[in-house]
């Protein structure tokens, strides 16, 4: 299969696993993930672009079917990319809200989940033909550095808080303040309003950690490893010692489709393209945490039974 092939199959494969989560949200009148779908669609997009153009950190393949931006400068953002933060975000934020009900810890929750299927998507997606994307100046290897995990920079993984955590509180924030289940029309108007604020917020997040990475060189990798397994410390925690959930009566859907398809694809492309014969014990990172994500799949909090007087 030729790169483009290659690049172009994934490509479609998203658009259909995005599809069938988008139709189980809609059947589920799940309207609170279908309008942060659409601020999720627009600051994934925005970032991307941003960031191709501005930062230039890295670039996309430039030969799938759909992009925003231009490709044949390598200054697109190909839209199953945007797409993917838009059902991604929303549907870890509903999973992170099962485990915690402090906006903080949602977003952290949130984050993890999706930083974890980025780190294996990361590794494999760097390594296809031509790569699906790859980072400007950062060789595609399989070392570990101070700048680099397996040929992508730390502070990309980093960089996911700042994008995520501020949008769920934001999220969390404007819910409450302006009510907007009270109609459509207002869940769209604030979906605008929390896209522009989550723009700023990331915006000044990554200014942050910018300039503390600039004087304490290992910062992104402390950070990053302290977030990550902490986070995760704390959802076992909740979801196994506490004794509040249940596990295997309801199942999100959505959720098992994005993320199970998703982890299911890059478990075959790893194989495809060889990286896990190189590096078998990868499967078994990659398996631990699409088992440790699809969890909060098949979870739900208990009820609170009523005491009678």
């Amino acid at each position: 299969m030729s790169a483009m092939q290659l690049a172009r199959t994934i490509e479609v494969t998203f658009y259909a696993v995005y599809l069938l989560a988008l139709l189980s949200l809609f059947k589920n009148k799940r309207y609170e993930q279908l309008f942060q779908f659409i601020t999720c669609s627009l600051l994934g997009v925005s970032l991307e672009l941003f960031s191709v153009n501005v930062f230039k950190t890295y670039h996309y393949y430039p030969h799938f079917f759909i992009n925003l931006g231009d490709a044949a400068a390598l200054k697109s953002c190909p839209l199953w990319v945007g797409l993917g933060w838009g059902l991604l975000m929303p549907l870890a934020i509903a999973a992170g809200k099962k485990i915690s009900k402090n906006p903080f810890m949602i977003g952290m929750v949130a984050y993890v989940i999706v930083i974890g299927w980025d780190l294996i998507w990361d590794v494999i997606a760097i390594r296809t033909s031509n790569g699906l994307w790859l980072w400007t100046g950062t060789p595609v290897t399989l070392d570990i550095t101070k700048t680099a995990l397996y040929g992508i920079p730390w502070m990309n993984y980093l960089g996911y808080s700042a994008a995520i955590v501020p949008l769920t509180m934001i999220t969390a924030f404007n819910d409450k303040k302006f009510s907007v289940q009270a109609s459509n029309s207002k869940r769209l108007l604030f979906a605008f309003i929390n896209y522009l604020e989550a723009i700023i917020s990331f915006i000044v997040v990554v200014g942050i950690y910018a300039v503390i990475n600039n004087f304490v060189s290992l910062f992104a990798i402390v950070a990053f490893l302290v977030l990550f397994v902490g986070t995760w410390l704390y959802a076992l925690y909740r979801l196994f010692m506490t004794q509040q959930f249940n596990f295997f009566r309801n199942f999100d859907v959505a959720f098992l489709l994005q993320f199970g398809l998703s982890y299911l694809v890059s478990l075959l492309l790893g194989f495809y393209i060889g990286v896990f014969q190189d590096r078998p014990w990868l499967v078994i990172v990659h398996l631990l945490i699409m088992v440790l994500t699809l969890v909060s799949g098949v979870v739900s909090p208990k009820q609170k039974q009523a005491v009678n007087f």
